[in-house]
C-alpha cells in the first residue's frame, strides 16, 4: 500500500469566482441585525454588537478574496463610530430616506438605525469592491495602516454618496409592449417598483462614490 498522501486538484477558476462573491442575503440580514442593534435600550449593548458585527462583516467578505485581517486591522473596520462631520451628513441622508419611505410621521427613532443600516451595509459592499477593483495583488494579510486606508476611502465614499452632484449609472427598466393596467394598479405598481428599487439605487451611488473617490485617492492609498 502507497503511503503517499492523495493529490488535491486546484480550484478551478469557477469555483475562486463564486467564493469572492459575497453572498447578498448574508449582508442583508448582519445590516438587519445593525440596525436592530441601535433600537436596543441600553447605553452598552448597541456600540458592543454593532462592532461584532462589522467585525464579521469584513473578515467574511475578505475571506472570500483569499485575505485575512490583522486583530488591529480588524478592530479598525469594526469601530461603529464616525466622525462628527459623516455622522450628521449620514443622519441627513437617512432622515430624507425615511421620510421617503414612512413619511413625517415616521419615528426620529428610525433615522439612527436607517443610518447605522447604510454604513453598515456600505461597509461589507465597499470592502468587497476595494478588494476586487483597487487593492493590489501579492500580500494576503491586511495590516492597520491598509485598514485605516480602507476606512477612509468607505467614509469619504459615504459622504460622496450623498452629494447631489454624483450621476450613478442609470437603472434600464424593461418596457411593456402594451400597457393594460387600469389607473389604480398603475399607482400601487409605480408605489411598490419605487420602494424596491431603492435599495438597487443606493448600491449604484455607492459604486459610483467610491470610484471617484478611489481614483482621486493619493497612489499609496491604493
Amino acid at each position: 500500500m502507497s503511503s503517499s498522501a492523495p493529490a488535491v486538484s486546484a480550484p478551478s477558476a469557477v469555483a475562486i469566482d463564486s467564493a469572492a462573491a459575497p453572498p447578498a442575503g448574508r449582508l442583508a440580514l448582519l445590516t438587519a441585525l445593525a440596525a436592530a442593534a441601535t433600537a436596543v435600550p441600553l447605553p452598552i449593548v448597541p456600540d458592543k454588537l454593532l462592532a461584532r458585527v462589522r467585525g464579521a462583516i469584513a473578515h467574511d467578505v475578505l475571506a472570500r478574496h483569499g485575505l485575512s485581517l490583522t486583530t488591529d486591522a480588524r478592530e479598525i473596520l469594526a469601530q461603529p463610530d464616525f466622525d462628527a462631520k459623516a455622522a450628521a451628513m449620514l443622519r441627513r441622508g437617512a432622515e430624507f430616506l425615511v421620510r421617503r419611505l414612512v413619511g413625517r410621521l415616521g419615528p426620529i427613532a428610525l433615522l439612527g438605525s436607517a443610518a447605522r443600516a447604510v454604513e453598515v451595509f456600505a461597509l461589507g459592499h465597499l470592502l468587497d469592491r476595494y478588494a476586487t477593483t483597487v487593492r493590489p495583488t501579492g500580500t494576503v494579510r491586511v495590516h492597520a495602516d491598509e485598514a485605516r486606508r480602507v476606512r477612509d476611502l468607505i467614509n469619504r465614499a459615504l459622504l460622496r454618496a450623498l452629494s447631489p452632484s454624483l450621476r450613478p449609472a442609470a437603472e434600464t427598466l424593461p418596457a411593456g409592449v402594451e400597457d393594460l393596467r387600469d389607473e389604480f394598479t398603475r399607482w400601487s405598481d409605480a408605489l411598490l417598483l419605487t420602494g424596491a428599487a431603492l435599495p438597487g439605487y443606493l448600491v449604484r451611488r455607492l459604486d459610483a462614490a467610491f470610484d471617484d473617490v478611489a481614483a482621486s485617492a493619493p497612489g499609496d492609498a491604493r
